[in-house]
């Protein structure tokens, strides 16, 4: 009996650009609570990830628009320094 396994198909993947914006979401919110645990404040940390973003999606060699999720990029942080606050504050700006 033969089976199927999703990674054969050859098609475009029904939840592509889901995951990939699922990937991001995580990889910024681990970054965020980096930053945290670094004692930046939430405005450095934004200004540092997305200084990051702007290099791994580097658009002045190749003319394209930056990612949609560029723009949730501070609402990940605030969300990730409102849950870790609790358990230590960062410093002030």
């Amino acid at each position: 009996m033969a089976q199927e396994f999703d990674w054969m198909e050859t098609g475009p993947r029904r939840d592509g650009s889901a995951a990939f914006n699922r990937q991001f979401e995580q990889a910024v919110r681990e970054r965020a609570r980096l930053m945290f645990n670094l004692n930046y404040t939430v405005t450095e940390a934004v200004r540092r990830i997305r200084l990051n973003l702007d290099w791994e999606f580097d658009t002045t060699i190749w003319p394209r628009k930056s990612p949609a999720f560029f723009e949730q990029v501070p609402t990940w942080v605030q969300a990730v320094y409102t849950q870790m606050t609790p358990t230590r504050a960062p410093r002030s700006a």
